[in-house]
């Protein structure tokens, strides 16, 4: 059974990618900057300081790249936006070095990006062959993914996962937009129109695992669902399957930047992502439909 090494496992996707890996047999290690709790085996690296316990590369088939600051933490100052850039960045050039550097048998980096790649595109179905906004997310997106296909120069295969919204119980999109309707709040990104592109949990992981399994896969892929839907309708299914009865709460985007700066800019972008090019790879959604994803994530 292959060996996956990751890096970035404490995060959302992270820490359930792991245990996916695991039930499906898989040899899991992580690559942190700090030590696990015993169950995975856990090789230390250090970006800043340029340290690696080379020994993680050791076996290793595949390597999924998760690493990077949370860009929904904390408001997003000059400081925060560069330690965002420069944890994909300069962590990114660092793994791929580390490769040059030290004898290893990985064919496969998979490695997470966004759908923020393409920024604002109203009245537009967005496909991989899309050019990337010229925007400060559009940008580390970007520059994130050209560092990954440099793996390619040593013989690595890559492929960069374009995800959406998350969605995932406590965590994420749903876990902020519940809080509201459980106070019978149901707020409204103005216009509401805008289209919001979203993947299961569970499906992203498994996504991952299908891009390392599929050799013919290669470059950019958008991970979302097949069904994207307007904001609108997906604050309305979400109050639906909570059963909740709401009024509606108008917010302008000049309203919530003053509350969260200029992360705000993206909850109103209209970002419709097709997912033509991972379904023609023959992945298989468990969760396509909107409605049928919200009710197995608040079953939990």
């Amino acid at each position: 059974m292959k060996t996956i090494l990751i890096t970035g496992a404490s995060g959302l996707i992270g820490q359930r990618l792991s245990e996916i890996l695991l039930e499906k047999g898989f040899i899991v290690r992580h690559l942190s900057r700090k030590k696990g709790d015993g169950m995975i085996p856990t090789f230390i690296w250090n970006t800043e300081k340029k340290e690696i316990d080379k020994a993680a590369f050791e076996n290793a088939d595949a390597i999924i790249h998760l690493a990077g600051t949370n860009i929904y933490e904390k408001r997003w100052s000059v400081t925060v936006k560069k330690n965002i850039y420069d944890s994909r960045i300069n962590g990114t050039q660092f793994l791929i070095q580390s490769l040059k550097e030290n004898t290893n048998q990985v064919k496969t980096i998979v490695s997470a990006s966004g759908i923020g790649y393409y920024g604002e595109r109203k009245n537009e179905i967005v496909t991989e062959e899309t050019a990337p906004a010229n925007s400060f997310l559009g940008n580390v997106c970007r520059d994130w993914e050209n560092e990954v296909r440099k793996a390619e120069a040593i013989n690595i295969r890559t492929i960069q996962l374009r995800t959406g919204i998350v969605l995932a119980k406590n965590s994420g999109a749903m876990k902020e937009l519940e809080l509201p309707l459980k106070f019978f709040i149901r707020p409204i990104f103005l216009p509401g129109s805008q289209h919001w592109s979203w993947i299961h949990l569970d499906d992203v992981c498994n996504l991952f695992i299908h891009a390392i399994e599929n050799k013919n896969m290669n470059g950019a892929y958008n991970a979302v669902a097949p069904q994207s839907v307007s904001y609108s309708e997906f604050i309305k299914t979400l109050a639906r399957v909570m059963q909740n009865k709401t009024l509606p709460a108008p917010a302008t985007k000049w309203m919530l930047k003053i509350i969260s700066g200029e992360f705000a800019e993206a909850l109103f972008e209209d970002c419709k992502c097709s997912a033509k090019k991972i379904l023609d790879a023959d992945f298989q959604f468990q969760f396509p439909e909107l409605e049928n994803a919200m009710k197995n994530l608040l079953s939990k």
